[in-house]
């Protein structure tokens, strides 16, 4: 909704490794002190996550900087490609999610296959990764298990009001309108954080807002044979606004734990909960048919390769490109919603995308690093 997710110091979540060339083509064997920094990523969502990352490291003796130069821009390719890959198939998601309503699925049985199977994919990856020692860490306190549980909970409010939402709107009015939740991260920071309000950020939440404003294209809503659904709205600002608190709660529980280890225990819970719903209300889906059940486990699958390509993003090309380039998650899903599913994309809806996109990269640019 979000990840998630090369030559990194591992992979995801890991440690990345940053040279410069040598001056005057000197070589030198003397490496400097590294200063380790935190990566901010609360106003990028909740597949984004702090990564640790190492800086100031002299290049290899008899490194080029024409090689140098190279390296950096397949990095750069690499995580350009890996995030706009993680956006299209998070925007895939909801376009899959109307057609598995069709074969007879319903969001919670949806929601147990999305994280079982997420959760799966990204515990594979993590055991890949600590077997090959690229990522360390997997042992944390229990204090902070605890915080990761809760992590899990708000994924519960994120996705169930997302797909709920989904029953009730078009997937591309859906999307845009959760996009808006950078927006309110700012917000949350300026009343509950005291962080200091600018002109950008004031100019981001008026593009948000009114973005919002004329995605539901309010003229077309109003009229008396509209199908709009105000409550699917408030549904997908309700995911919005999870969403949000997730992003600044996952900045501060465990800042330094990697990405994808954070990942690997909060999804789990949330997969377990939906799990226990469905057997205490006895609400399993078992009318679905044979695509339903594979469009379910699809869509976990996805979930899962997403969080790990975007957090590659994040790793190779930093938070703040990687924000902006992930716009290509809610273009895929208004994309394929028009051609696909046919639905109406109108001038006041299209001003309204492009204000939520600036708003986006508004933010992003001029974020913390």
């Amino acid at each position: 909704m979000q990840i998630f997710l090369l030559q990194i110091y591992g992979s995801i979540g890991v440690n990345e490794i940053s040279n410069s060339p040598l001056k005057n083509n000197q070589q030198t064997n003397t490496v400097k002190k590294v200063h380790m920094t935190q990566i901010n990523l609360n106003q990028f969502g909740p597949e984004t996550q702090p990564i640790p990352t190492i800086q100031n490291q002299t290049p290899l003796s008899g490194d080029s900087g024409d090689g140098y130069l190279r390296r950096e821009r397949r990095r750069t390719l690499l995580g350009i490609g890996a995030t706009v890959t993680a956006g299209i198939l998070f925007g895939v998601q909801g376009i899959l999610g109307k057609y598995a309503f069709d074969e007879g699925a319903n969001v919670p049985t949806l929601l147990m296959f999305r994280f079982i199977m997420a959760s799966l994919v990204i515990w594979v990856l993590l055991g890949i990764l600590v077997s090959r020692k690229k990522v360390t860490g997997l042992r944390q306190p229990l204090t902070r298990l605890a915080g990761f549980g809760l992590l899990g909970l708000l994924w519960i409010s994120n996705s169930l009001f997302y797909f709920l939402a989904l029953e009730l709107l078009p997937a591309s009015t859906n999307s845009l309108l959760v996009f808006v939740y950078p927006a309110l991260v700012v917000l949350w920071s300026v009343l509950f954080f005291k962080e200091k309000l600018t002109a950008l950020k004031v100019t981001a939440l008026a593009l948000a807002l009114g973005g919002c404003f004329l995605t539901v294209d309010p003229v077309a809503a109003l009229a008396v044979t509209s199908t709009f659904s105000l409550v699917g709205a408030l549904l997908s600002l309700a995911s919005a606004l999870s969403n949000s608190w997730y992003a600044i709660l996952a900045g501060r529980i465990g800042p330094q734990v990697p990405g994808i280890i954070k990942a690997a225990y909060s999804l789990p819970v949330t997969a377990i909960c939906f799990s226990l719903y469905l057997v205490v209300t006895a609400s399993f889906s078992e009318s679905m048919t044979t695509w339903g059940w594979v469009l379910c486990l699809v869509i976990g699958g996805l979930t899962g390769i997403s969080i790990y390509l975007f957090l590659i993003g994040v790793s190779l090309i930093g938070p703040s490109r990687t924000a902006i380039i992930s716009t290509s998650e809610p273009a895929t899903t208004v994309i394929l919603g028009t051609l696909i599913l046919a639905e109406s994309l109108s001038i006041v809806k299209l001003v309204g995308s492009l204000c939520i996109f600036c708003a986006r990269i508004i933010l992003s640019s001029h974020g913390k690093n």
